[in-house]
């Protein structure tokens, strides 16, 4: 499988919470979000995982209170 971004080395996450996001998308986006999955032999859910945590290990750690 090839990384959507460039390699980034995420924190280790340790919580096993799950949340339900609901997504809205134009149908084409759909379509086109699925092929792109698909082509790297992920489904739909896989890939949106991957690219918000490749995302969010890009950004500063919040400071904890």
């Amino acid at each position: 499988m090839q990384p959507l971004f460039d390699a980034v080395s995420a924190p280790a996450r340790t919580d096993q919470e799950v949340v339900e996001l609901a997504l809205l998308l134009p149908l084409w986006q759909a379509m086109e979000l699925e092929a792109a999955a698909s082509k790297r032999g992920m489904t739909t859910g896989q890939m949106l995982r991957r690219v918000i945590g490749e995302l969010l290990a890009t950004q500063p750690n919040p400071s904890v209170s």
